[in-house]
C-alpha cells in the first residue's frame, strides 16, 4: 500500500495566533508527543486511534478528539483507509476567555473528556475551522471560533464556570453597531471592537446578539449586502459591488447574496437593468 499524507497547515493571526491543520493520513503514525496548547481534532472520514491518559481511544466521523496541554499522546490509522480530519490548537486563554472579567488572567484550565460525541458542537467547530480555511472576514472567523469554544466548555467541562451577566452595555453596543454601519467595508476584528467598547470579546458577542438579534459578524454581513445591492442598482459590476461592499471573495459574496435575497447578484443586476429599460 502506498503511504498517503495530504496535509494543509497554516497559522491564523487572529486570536493571538492559532495553528490549523486539515489532512488525510493512511500509514503515518504520530510518535508520542505533547502540545503546549489544547489539540482539538474533528474527524471527517475513516477512523484513527490514539493513546492518551493510559487508554486507547478511537475517533470516527463526527466525533471530537481533545488533548489537553502537555498530555502525552500518539495517533495512527485504525483501518487501511486511514483518516481525514481537521485539527486546531487553541491555548487555554481562548477556552476560558468567556468566563473571566475584562483584564483578568485566564488561569483556569478546563478539564474536558478525551472523546466527545456531540453533533451540534462538532458542526460548530467544523464551521469555525472552515471559516479560517476559506478566508472568511476576520470578524466572522473570530466570532465563530470564540462561540464554538465557549460552547465546548459549557457543554463538556467537568465543572463549567458561570458566564458573566450581560445587559448593561447600551453605549458600548451602540458604538460597535455604528462602526459596523459606517465602516462596513473594512476588515475589522472582534478584538478591535472589544477594545473600543471596553468589553471582553465574548461578552460583546453575547450582549450584541441579545440587543440586536444577530452577532456582530452576521450584522456586518447584512450591512454589506444592503450596500452591495445599492452599488448594483447604481450600475456597478458584480465584482465592483462585491469589493466596494467589503467582500474580498466573490464566491462568498454570491453565496450569501442568494441565500439572503433569493437571486444571484448577476440576476439582481440584470433585473434592475430590465426595469430601467422599460
Amino acid at each position: 500500500m502506498t503511504p498517503r499524507v495530504r496535509v494543509q497547515s497554516w497559522r491564523a493571526p487572529e486570536l493571538g495566533g492559532v495553528d490549523f491543520l486539515h489532512g488525510t493520513f493512511t500509514t503515518h503514525a504520530f510518535a508520542r508527543h505533547t502540545h503546549d496548547t489544547y489539540s482539538i481534532g474533528l474527524l471527517a472520514q475513516g477512523a484513527m486511534s490514539f493513546e492518551c491518559r493510559g487508554a486507547t481511544h478511537t475517533l470516527r466521523p463526527g466525533v471530537i478528539g481533545l488533548i489537553h496541554p502537555d498530555e502525552v499522546h500518539t495517533g495512527h490509522a485504525e483501518t487501511r483507509d486511514g483518516w481525514t480530519y481537521r485539527n486546531f490548537y487553541p491555548d487555554a486563554g481562548l477556552l476560558v476567555g468567556a468566563f473571566v472579567p475584562l483584564g483578568s488572567r485566564a488561569d483556569l484550565l478546563p478539564r474536558l473528556p478525551v472523546v466527545i460525541d456531540d453533533p451540534v458542537l462538532f458542526h460548530a467547530l467544523v464551521t469555525a475551522h472552515r471559516a479560517f480555511e476559506e478566508h472568511a472576514p476576520s470578524l466572522t472567523r473570530e466570532s465563530l471560533m470564540r462561540e464554538a469554544l465557549t460552547g465546548l466548555v459549557l457543554r463538556h467541562a467537568a465543572k463549567p464556570p458561570p458566564l458573566p451577566t450581560v445587559g448593561q452595555e447600551p453605549q458600548a453596543l451602540h458604538l460597535v453597531r455604528t462602526i459596523l454601519k459606517d465602516d462596513f467595508a473594512r476588515n475589522v476584528t472582534l478584538d478591535e471592537l472589544a477594545r473600543l467598547a471596553e468589553l471582553n470579546p465574548y461578552t460583546l458577542l453575547r450582549a450584541f446578539r441579545r440587543a440586536y438579534g444577530l452577532p456582530p459578524h452576521a450584522y456586518q454581513l447584512q450591512v454589506r449586502l444592503r450596500h452591495a445591492k445599492r452599488f448594483l442598482r447604481g450600475g456597478e459590476t458584480v465584482a465592483q459591488a462585491a469589493l466596494r461592499a467589503g467582500f474580498t471573495d466573490q464566491s462568498h459574496f454570491g453565496r450569501h447574496f442568494r441565500r439572503t435575497f433569493g437571486v444571484t447578484p448577476g440576476q439582481y443586476r440584470q433585473g434592475v437593468k430590465n426595469v430601467l429599460a422599460l
